[in-house]
This record gives structure tokens, sequence and C-alpha cells, in this order.
């Protein structure tokens, strides 16, 4: 019974993967008002939902007075990697305006550190110390902006052309 079962996962393991890391329409990723509290961003290492590449628990004194715009993302996601470049751009752009851009991956850290060096991509990467469901976060890419006050503003999913002026103009808007 159990090798069956573990047939029937590893037969469809490679279409779930495919299927969560695809381009979609935008929707919402959840209802309610989420806040940077709730997902755990503490300044100690045992509570923190994020770390830095370093290691290093992010605590919620790390955003305060800032926009943050949280993107999900993965190493073995084509839309996530095809975005990456934008968001290093809009992140260059909207820095000064207040905003921060950060790319989170639930990966281990070696994966991620790795790719990015191979890549030689730019930002401000994190780790997600949990599973990204646990966050409500039901495919990669997919991304969340919250205010100054870490109230959670709009979320897109799929990939975008985060530079392009349109979606600038409409960060700026909310």
């Amino acid at each position: 019974m159990r090798q069956k079962l573990r047939k029937i996962i590893v037969g469809i393991a490679p279409l779930l993967l495919l299927l969560a890391c695809s381009e979609v329409e935008e929707r919402p990723l959840q209802t309610g008002s989420i806040t940077i509290s709730d997902m755990q961003f503490d300044t100690t290492a045992d509570s923190a939902a994020f770390q830095d590449l370093n290691g290093m628990p992010l605590g919620v004194s790390n955003f305060t007075g800032r926009k943050v715009v949280l993107n999900y993302w993965a190493t073995w996601c084509a839309p996530c990697i095809r975005e990456l470049p934008a968001l290093s751009r809009a992140a260059e752009i909207l820095g000064p305006e207040g905003y921060i851009f950060l790319l989170a991956s639930d990966e281990p850290l070696e994966t991620i550190t790795t790719f990015i060096a191979e890549n030689e991509f730019s930002g401000n990467f994190i780790k997600l110390n949990t599973f990204f469901a646990i966050h409500g976060i039901q495919a990669v890419p997919s991304t969340v902006l919250y205010d100054e006050s870490g109230q959670e503003v709009k979320s897109w999913l799929g990939a975008y052309e985060w530079d392009s002026p349109e979606l600038l103009s409409e960060i700026r808007s909310l």
C-alpha cells in the first residue's frame, strides 16, 4: 500500500510543480488584511519567518516606515527567474521613494545563494523559514505589497514586468 502511494505521489509531483510555476491571471491570494507582524517577522531566530542569506533573522524593525514589495519565487520556476531583473530595476526606481523589495524563497540557503551567484542576480534575497502555503501562497511567482504600517495593500499572482511605467504607476498609486 505504501509503495503504491509513493509511486502515485512521485508520478504526480512533476505535474504539481509545473502547475505551481505557471503564468496565470492576477487574482487575490487571500482575503482579509495581513500585517507583517502577522507573518511572524521577529528578532529571534527561533520564531522568525524570514532570514537574510547569512542566516540572520529579520525583525519587523527592519521595515518600519517603508512600503514592502514581497515577492515569493523559486530557483526552479522559469517565470520567477524571468521577472527577477525587472524586480531589481523596479527596486532601484522605487527605493528612493521609500519602497523595499524582498525576494523570498522557501528553498535551502545554499540553493538560493548558489543560484544567485551562478546567475549574477542582484536584490534583497531572503529565505522563508516555512513553506509558501503557510503564508497563503498557492503558486509562484506571487507578490504582495504592504504599506508603511505593515498592512497588505495588494497582491499579484504570476510574473510581471515590474519596471514597466504602468506597473510602477499602479504601485505608486496604492
